[in-house]
C-alpha cells in the first residue's frame, strides 16, 4: 500500500510538471516613434510633431495540443498597456489598456520569430475636444476612447539568459465611436524596438499537425438585431439611439473561415435632427427619408471562444447624403450553442466611426 501511494505521488508530480510545461509567460517592453496619418484635412493644423511612447505587455505561451493551437500555430495571448505622447497641447497624451493575440508567422522551433499582434481595448485622452479651451482637436471628442493596435514584430528570445530583443512596425488607432463629436479618430504609424524577458525556461514546441477539413457545410440563414447610441456630426447635438436589422446567409468553409452575404436595414434616429439642422442652415430637403438600406459581404474568423467579424457594404437606399456610400463593420461574435449569438461591432463610414453596435442574433 505504501509503495502504491509513493508511485501515485510521483505520478502526480510528473503529471503536474508536464502540465506546467505546456504554458509559460514573458514580459515585453517596446519604445515606439512614428507619424500621424492625415486622413482628414482638419487634422493638418494639429499634426506638429512625431508622437512617441511605450507599450508594455504580459504574454502567455500555450502549447496544448488543441485544434485551435494547431491551426493558428500556437498563438500567445496577453494583456498590454500603452502610453503615447502626441507632442502637441491640442492632442496631449493617451493611456491605453488592451487584450491581445500574438500570431506566429514562422516555424515555432525557429529562434527568430515573426509575429502579428492584434489588440483591442480602451484609452484615456488627456486633451479631448472642448469648444472653449481645445477647439482644434477634431480627432478625439472625449476622454474615453476605443483603442486598437496592430504590429508586425520580429523577436528573438533567450539571447542573454532569459532576455531577448524585438523590433517592428505598428499602427495605433483611437476613436470614441461617435459617442461624442467631433470624432475623426487618429492613427499613428510607428516603428518600435524593445526587450522581452521570459519568466520560465524555454518550452519544447510540439510538431504542428493541421488536419484538413473535408466536410461540406450547408448555407445557413441568420437574423440579427443591433442597437447603440451616437451623436451626429453636429457638436453637442446629444446622443440618439440607432437600430439595425440584419438578414444574411453564412457559408462555413472550414474550421477557420465563414463567409457571409446579406442586407442591413438602418434606423439612425440622429439623422432626423441632422436633416432638420441642415435644412435650417442650407435650406436642405427636410422631407428626405432618414432611413437607409445596405448590402454587404463579410468574413468570420474563428478564434476558439469567439470569432472576429469583418464586413464591407454599400448603401443602396440612401436618400440623404451623410458621410459615404461605402461602410465597414468590424467586431466580435460570441456563440451560445448552435443557434444564438451576440455581437459587439463598430460600424465605420470610410475611416469615420458611426457607432458601436450591440447585437443579438439567431442562426436558423
Amino acid at each position: 500500500m505504501k509503495r502504491f501511494i509513493l508511485i501515485l505521488i510521483i505520478s502526480c508530480g510528473l503529471f503536474a510538471e508536464a502540465q506546467e510545461k505546456e504554458q509559460s509567460s514573458y514580459f515585453q517592453l517596446d519604445y515606439f516613434y512614428g507619424n500621424i496619418i492625415e486622413h482628414a484635412p482638419q487634422l493638418k493644423p494639429i499634426i506638429q510633431s512625431h508622437p512617441s511612447g511605450f507599450i508594455f505587455s504580459w504574454n502567455k505561451k500555450n502549447i496544448e495540443n488543441t485544434q485551435f493551437n494547431q491551426t493558428y500555430n500556437f498563438p500567445d495571448v496577453g494583456f498590454s498597456a500603452s502610453y503615447q505622447d502626441f507632442k502637441t497641447e491640442t492632442l496631449g497624451e493617451v493611456y491605453g489598456v488592451y487584450t491581445h493575440y500574438n500570431f506566429h508567422l514562422t516555424n515555432r522551433t525557429s529562434k527568430n520569430q515573426v509575429k502579428l499582434t492584434t489588440a483591442i481595448g480602451l484609452a484615456y485622452s488627456t486633451s479631448p475636444f472642448d469648444k472653449v479651451s481645445n477647439s482644434k482637436n477634431w480627432a478625439l471628442g472625449s476622454h474615453i476612447n476605443a483603442a486598437l493596435y496592430v504590429r508586425l514584430n520580429y523577436a528573438r528570445a533567450y539571447i542573454l539568459d532569459r532576455i531577448g530583443l524585438n523590433a517592428g512596425l505598428g499602427l495605433i488607432h483611437y476613436s470614441n465611436g461617435s459617442f461624442n463629436t467631433p470624432n475623426l479618430g487618429i492613427n499613428t504609424l510607428n516603428i518600435f524596438v524593445g526587450v522581452n524577458y521570459d519568466l520560465d525556461d524555454e518550452l519544447q514546441i510540439p510538431e504542428r499537425k493541421v488536419a484538413k477539413d473535408t466536410l461540406k457545410y450547408p448555407i445557413k440563414f441568420n437574423s440579427a438585431f443591433r442597437f447603440g447610441f451616437n451623436e451626429s456630426k453636429i457638436n453637442n447635438s446629444g446622443l440618439k439611439p440607432f437600430y439595425t436589422v440584419s438578414l444574411f446567409g453564412t457559408k462555413k468553409l472550414n474550421y477557420v473561415s465563414t463567409i457571409s452575404f446579406g442586407t442591413d436595414l438602418f434606423f439612425p434616429t440622429y439623422m432626423k435632427d441632422y436633416i432638420e439642422y441642415e435644412n435650417s442652415i442650407y435650406n436642405a430637403d427636410s422631407s428626405a427619408d432618414w432611413k437607409r438600406v445596405g448590402i454587404f459581404i463579410g468574413h468570420e474568423l474563428n478564434l476558439n471562444k469567439f470569432s472576429l467579424l469583418t464586413e464591407i457594404g454599400a448603401h443602396v437606399y440612401y436618400p440623404y447624403e451623410y458621410e459615404s456610400v461605402i461602410y465597414e463593420r468590424f467586431g466580435f461574435r460570441k456563440k451560445f450553442g448552435e443557434h444564438l449569438f451576440a455581437d459587439l461591432t463598430l460600424k465605420i463610414n470610410m475611416f469615420r466611426a458611426e457607432g458601436v453596435e450591440f447585437g443579438i442574433g439567431y442562426k436558423f
